[in-house]
């Protein structure tokens, strides 16, 4: 994992977990952005192995300055019992630069700038200069497709994802009832693969999405500098 990066962390447990995880992120130094609630999608086999037995979940989302996710990391290991398997998922992807106003209560440090350049700030790497071994994989798709989508997905070798519930923001999406503008609802499947099947899961995926609506669907891939709390593949069998 690199150190010298701010990154975006995200800590996935079960309802009512959210704010004990906030508070860890807020020890650790990390500045917490949001709990959203989702919903697992683990299939029922998949669940009993993994020892889920809650699917409804709570997404904590927030920024760490460079080198803060390893001690964050342990501390949902210890405190959440993140080494165990079905307690929580997290994960930090790398971020190219943030506002003032979040570097300043992270207390980083910018570089000096250099002559007749701007302020250095820290830059994502290109994904070919630095493989990781896992990808976190978004889809945007209609509300109730993600059981189909899923399905796909399973069949392309991911074991699981969390949902949270979208809409769109106006265009042609939008439709009026009772004089209201109202917006088609959407959801947004956040899956965590291997890199090695990154390609395969995304092209089942988007080829559902074509297949069930007819247009293409929006799915893209972020690099993971690090996880924590996946089980082994072998072990979920």
């Amino acid at each position: 994992m690199s150190q010298n990066r701010i990154q975006w962390i995200a800590a996935i447990v079960d309802r009512k977990k959210g704010e004990a995880a906030a508070e860890i992120f807020r020890e650790m130094g990390a500045e917490v952005l949001t709990v959203i609630r989702g919903h697992g999608t683990a299939s029922s086999r998949i669940m009993d192995c993994l020892g889920l037995d809650e699917p409804e979940k709570e997404i904590v989302a927030g920024i760490a300055g460079p080198g803060a996710a390893p001690d964050l990391f342990n501390a949902l290991k210890s405190r959440l019992n993140f080494s165990r398997p079905g307690k929580g998922i997290a994960f930090a992807v790398p971020l190219s630069g943030v506002s003032a106003a979040i570097s300043g209560r992270l207390d980083l440090q910018a570089p000096a700038p250099k002559s007749n350049t701007a302020p250095n700030h820290p830059k994502e790497d290109s994904a070919m200069s630095n493989p990781t071994a896992y990808e976190l994989i978004a889809a945007v798709i209609d509300d109730g497709l993600s059981n189909t989508v899923m399905d796909a997905a399973r069949l392309a070798g991911c074991r699981g994802g969390t949902l949270v519930k979208a809409r769109e923001t106006g265009g042609a999406a939008s439709r009026t009832l009772f004089g209201l503008t109202m917006a088609e609802e959407r959801e947004i499947l956040f899956i965590l693969v291997p890199s090695a099947d990154k390609k395969t899961v995304m092209n089942a995926i988007s080829q559902t999405i074509l297949r069930e609506t007819g247009e293409h669907g929006t799915v893209f891939s972020m690099p993971v500098d690090a996880v924590a709390g996946l089980v082994p593949e072998e072990a979920a069998q």
